[in-house]
């Protein structure tokens, strides 16, 4: 928690990295093997806290020197692998992400979005743009529009032909519509769903099921326990392993599903090895692994402060809420404890930040949750099939057309009732006092050791979202 407050402090505020930093460090590490239990801890807080400013800051420091800050308003020939799906806005203008970058012969950090008429660019194509880069508020940060596109290579990484072929066994199977949406719940392919609908899922809070997430990752992983665990330990712990990382590099590493891969190993490794981990514990250490990785995510990204939000509240509050919850339908009490418990935390600060919130999001989620697993498994053999036969893949995929429809025409029912809207913006102080009851609730379910009765969702073999 200390080297988190660090990188929030080291990127509100500037520092300059010294001699004396590294020192510091090393006499906090000494004095923490010397001093009594009780006080240990002090140095290594500081000592945490030191680390968090200095990993920003030098961030900071390379971003501010190797960016694309300092290439604004020119034009410029821009070379880089295009990153994810490309896409149709709805200006019909094609949009794809350009990463690992070269600009005018120097390498580069950062991502720039181009948009473009045509659509001959592809995932994993190295292209070059000439063209005058603009900042936008939007990520990821830069942006070229219309300038003069060429494919300097036409490869596509093993990974990426994969997902293309699973791409395929989907669209034989499946229209339009249907088949984006079977996309995006299983490998995160949001942009292959039509506009209106992805403004559909928006609207009543429901479009992290098609933005690949954890839920995605558990559920794999999950199943994957379950037929191997009892038979064969190690290899469950390896299979498991190199499915979670297989899965993060197919769907792009995002953020949201580089979190969920760093829980998901924390919790496999510690149960292979069979110690009990709490799970505060293994939210900070997934938080301090993420912010390694980026340090200004816990500033700049809404989406880890969301994901940790929602998360932190399940872990307190949901065993609270599942204790009033009727025991004769443990399933459903467990739906119904994880929704309010993730809307509790998340719900005020997005109140904060956006003025508004759907209470559909809470009728969708409880709706719709409990078959996105059966949908997606559903799913991953159609598209297998498709891929095989093609044919056939058309006949076994008809129901799951059928519902699918269903649940749109239900999604777009609730996005009609506008009395369901909350506008309210809460004062800070508001925000600060509702977050400090949470902390104190957390302080007490940690000391009153309620994880060693936790609840069916989150045991081991039932890895929280």
């Amino acid at each position: 928690m200390s080297f988190i407050a660090g990188t929030i402090v080291g990127y509100n505020f500037l520092f300059s990295p010294n001699f004396w930093w590294t020192v510091f460090c090393i006499f906090s590490a000494l004095a923490s093997l010397l001093l009594s239990r009780r006080l240990k801890f002090i140095p290594i807080v500081l000592c945490g806290a030191v680390l968090g400013l200095a990993i920003i800051t030098y961030q900071q420091n390379y971003i501010s020197q190797y960016g694309l800050s300092g290439s604004t308003y020119k034009k410029l020939e821009i070379s880089g692998d295009v990153k994810g799906d490309p896409y149709w806005d709805k200006d019909r203008n094609y949009v794809f992400t350009l990463t690992n970058l070269n600009v005018d012969g120097a390498s580069r950090v950062g991502d720039v979005r181009i948009k473009t008429f045509s659509s001959a660019v592809k995932e994993g194509y190295r292209v070059t743009v000439v063209g005058k880069i603009f900042p936008i508020m939007a990520k990821p940060g830069y942006q070229i529009s219309y300038g003069t596109v060429k494919i300097a290579s036409f490869d596509q990484p093993v990974m990426v032909m994969a997902k293309q072929l699973f791409y395929s066994g989907i669209d034989r199977s499946l229209e339009e519509s249907p088949a984006g949406f079977l996309k995006g719940i299983l490998v995160g392919a949001r942009s292959s769903l039509p506009l209106p609908l992805q403004q559909t899922l928006n609207e009543v809070g429901l479009s992290h099921i098609v933005a690949v997430s954890g839920y995605n990752l558990t559920i794999l992983v999950v199943i994957l326990q379950r037929l191997l665990k009892k038979r064969w330990l190690w290899a469950s712990l390896i299979i498991s392993l190199a499915l979670v990382w297989s899965f993060t590099i197919l769907t792009g590493a995002s953020a949201s599903i580089l979190r969920a891969a760093v829980m998901a190993t924390v919790f496999l490794i510690a149960s292979y090895y069979g110690r009990p981990l709490s799970v505060f514990t293994c939210i900070s250490i997934t938080a301090a692994i993420t912010l390694l990785i980026n340090p200004s995510s816990a500033v700049e990204d809404i989406g880890w402060q969301l994901s940790f939000l929602s998360l932190t509240g399940i872990v307190v509050l949901a065993p609270i809420i599942t204790t009033i919850l009727p025991k004769k339908t443990p399933l459903l009490s467990d739906l119904v404890a994880v929704t309010f418990a993730a809307q509790i935390a998340t719900v005020p600060y997005l109140l904060y930040l956006f003025g508004s919130y759907s209470i559909a999001s809470i009728i969708s989620n409880m709706v719709l949750m409990p078959i996105i697993p059966l949908m997606m498994l559903a799913g991953f053999l159609i598209a297998i099939v498709g891929i095989l036969a093609p044919s056939w893949g058309y006949i076994l995929a008809s129901p799951l057309a059928k519902l699918i429809s269903i649940i749109f025409d239900f999604l777009q029912y609730l996005q009609s009732q506008k009395g369901l809207i909350v506008v309210v913006r809460p004062q800070t102080y508001v925000l600060v006092i509702w977050y400090l009851l949470i902390c104190i609730l957390g302080a007490i379910v940690y000391h009153r050791n309620l994880d060693t009765s936790l609840a069916s969702f989150q045991m081991p073999d039932r890895l929280v979202k």
